[in-house]
């Protein structure tokens, strides 16, 4: 196996492993919100109330490891990511 396919799997797992983590935040997030939600008695965002961070902080958590899934499921390889090109 050539380095540079290992080095795109080590950067696929990475890129999973972090998905799963920031899914696993927003889960406790969105528990934090909920309960914020309960003692408030209503749905953040509505009438005079606010979101809260807890419901910015779950959102942003999704779309980040949603990100991190895209990334390591990306197809074809690096094809010329991040890479510096030498002028002669």
């Amino acid at each position: 196996m050539p380095a540079n396919a290992t080095e795109d799997r080590i950067l696929r797992l990475g890129a999973a492993l972090a998905g799963v983590i920031f899914m696993v935040g927003a889960a406790l997030a969105w528990e934090m919100a909920r309960a914020h939600m309960a003692l408030l008695g209503t749905i953040c965002g509505a009438g005079p109330h606010p979101h809260c961070g807890w419901c910015y902080g779950a959102a942003s958590l999704v779309l980040a490891g949603l990100a991190g899934f895209a990334y390591a499921a990306r197809p074809n390889g690096n094809a010329g990511l991040l890479q510096i090109k030498a002028r002669p």
